[in-house]
């Protein structure tokens, strides 16, 4: 199938494609979409928008992998350590140079293998019941001083508000039983430079959570 996109255009034709098939990211995958998300950002937004411009250059967004559900601050589960190792052979080559988790062990526990295999210590911003709002901005913020750097969010259900706080499109929270879902949010590109993508084994995701 031929297909022929105008240079502002290719974040979108990711986003029909990825629906489309509905393809889970690899390296080679993810090495074309970067590509190409890179030639929408030198053709999109304008100079003018300062917020975009002084943040990070690309964000991935992900919410921590499968964990036990006892206990106050559980450990993953067999299945969720092999999503955390999924996670770092997607991204082992896609410039991550800074990683940002709550607290929370489920968090810093999927962030760990790529943050071994990068040598980077992740930067923890606390979330505190009741808070979940303060946590949002002050993840934003930390992205945007990592400037023209690619960025790891690794956050709970809520880490998609943190696009938003960026300057993307609003998102619901991700749901409970869903942890595949990988965001590639570029600022420069505003609402258009979101990118929803799936990593490690497959899940049975009902319509609703797509």
């Amino acid at each position: 199938m031929a297909v022929s996109l105008a240079l502002n255009q290719p974040v979108k034709l990711v986003i029909t494609v990825v629906e489309k098939f509905g393809r889970p990211c690899g390296p080679l995958w993810l090495a074309l979409l970067l590509a190409l998300s890179s030639m929408g950002c030198a053709a999109g937004r304008s100079v003018g928008d300062a917020e975009s411009l002084g943040s990070a250059r690309r964000v991935f967004l992900v919410r921590h992998t499968e964990r036990e559900w006892d206990g106050e601050d559980p450990p993953l589960t067999a299945v969720g350590e092999a999503r955390a190792q999924a996670l770092a052979a997607t991204l082992r080559d896609a410039g991550v140079t800074a990683i940002i988790t709550t607290q929370w062990r489920r968090t810093r526990d999927t962030a760990k293998p790529l943050a071994g295999l990068l040598r980077i210590t992740p930067e923890v911003v606390p979330v505190h019941e009741g808070k979940a709002l303060e946590n949002i901005r002050e993840v934003a913020a930390a992205v945007r001083r990592h400037k023209d750097e690619t960025v790891l969010v690794v956050g709970h259900i809520t880490v998609t508000r943190v696009i938003a706080a960026l300057g993307g499109p609003d998102l619901p929270t991700i749901c409970e039983n869903v942890f595949s879902d990988l965001f590639l949010y570029t600022p420069a590109a505003g609402e258009d430079g979101l990118v929803r993508l799936r990593y490690g084994a497959p899940e049975d995701i009902s319509r609703i959570c797509r």
